[in-house]
């Protein structure tokens, strides 16, 4: 059965993460390695990240890997020659302090192609991500996010991913992170128990399960295939409850809630994960 967790603040410092997590009733966790919107890289000293694994292990995650998700500033095939170059640094620099605390995974959304087209920007994300993880020759795997397809971004076909992987031929380093709001707004009927079903063979057929290493358990504001990117509590948004009851029980690998409402709002959609995955 899926071990399940959310996205947790680092607000005070990244070593606070892991109470955090447990005071939440997670059994895996996310964070952010710095602030998610500055480009200013953040350094991880010895000690910073000594005190986040002593703290990992205290309170019991080193059973279950533990995820950070890349700033939404960096875009893998930016249009603009610079902000490519930028986005590339922030990438070395993400790998570089998930390595440095122990992180197993880094989440990314792939990109938006600002108009230059969808076959130049998935051979962009896969140069990218070549050239990136030649420098860096981490322990660290990044995982590429299902998107919703909103604007110009990519990811929103399992396809593209399947590409991108293929195309940056990086031996294992990339892999990917499912979200269910994503799939949903992008086309991927998982409200019905058919479309559902489907769903999951098109992953094992296009992907392949074992390249999936995390799912991200949201639920959507906005309807079937709008493609828009608006999270919204379990049962509460347009793809209900059901799915999230089947996921828990089918699915082994770790689930993350990224959803709206604080604190308590994670608490209560983790103990009705654990409710549905025990039922």
């Amino acid at each position: 059965m899926m071990p399940v967790g959310c996205h947790v603040s680092i607000a005070g410092g990244v070593a606070l993460a892991p109470q955090r997590a447990k005071e939440l009733g997670c059994e895996t966790f996310q964070i952010f390695t710095q602030n998610q919107r500055q480009w200013k890289s953040m350094v991880i000293d010895s000690q910073t990240a000594g005190e986040f694994r002593q703290e990992r292990k205290k309170h019991g995650f080193e059973q279950q890997p533990v995820f950070s998700h890349a700033s939404y500033l960096i875009n893998m095939c930016a249009s603009d020659a610079d902000n490519l170059r930028r986005s590339r640094t922030a990438l070395i620099d993400e790998i570089g302090r998930c390595d440095t605390l122990g992180v197993e995974y880094l989440v990314i959304h792939p990109g938006s192609h600002g108009g230059k087209g969808e076959e130049w920007g998935l051979a962009t994300i896969a140069e990218t991500l070549a050239e990136v993880l030649d420098k860096t020759h981490p322990a660290v795997i990044v995982l590429l996010e299902t998107t919703a397809g909103q604007g110009t971004a990519l990811g929103y076909r399992l396809e593209q991913l399947a590409e991108i992987i293929e195309q940056c031929n990086a031996a294992g380093k990339v892999q990917v992170c499912l979200d269910t709001c994503h799939l949903f707004a992008a086309g991927y009927p998982l409200h019905t128990a058919e479309g559902y079903r489907k769903t999951m063979r098109d992953i094992d057929a296009i992907l392949g399960w074992d390249k999936v290493k995390c799912l991200h358990l949201n639920d959507s504001l906005k309807p079937f295939a709008s493609r828009k990117d608006r999270h919204a509590q379990l049962g509460v948004g347009e793809i209900g409850e059901d799915v999230f009851r089947s996921l828990v029980k089918e699915i082994k690998i770790p689930g993350i809630l990224e959803i709206p409402g604080g604190d308590e709002a994670f608490k209560r959609n983790l103990a009705m994960l654990k409710e549905f995955r025990s039922a």
